[in-house]
């Protein structure tokens, strides 16, 4: 969904929608890594969340992850996006 000439706006990325997908997940609250994965069906959650380039993943305990505060703001910032997906319902 990238466009031409969009210097300095942050790009959709495939890596930003499948850690849009995770967070859909997390909405419902804080959960195993590997159920995060399937019922987001992104195979990479666990690393995608354990390494949080964006902030948007804390983890809880040993393979448990919930969405931080920045996270849960990310998901109203790109709420459009998270709609286009499919995503809204939870995944």
């Amino acid at each position: 969904p990238n466009q031409g000439g969009t210097t300095g706006v942050k790009r959709m990325t495939h890596y930003r929608q499948d850690a849009l997908r995770c967070l859909v997940v997390l909405a419902d609250g804080a959960c195993k890594a590997s159920d995060v994965a399937k019922r987001a069906g992104v195979a990479r959650a666990a690393a995608l969340m354990r390494d949080d380039h964006y902030g948007w993943f804390e983890r809880l305990s040993r393979g448990v992850y919930g969405a931080t505060p920045q996270g849960r703001l990310a998901m109203t910032e790109h709420g459009a996006e998270i709609a286009r997906l499919g995503l809204e319902g939870g995944a």
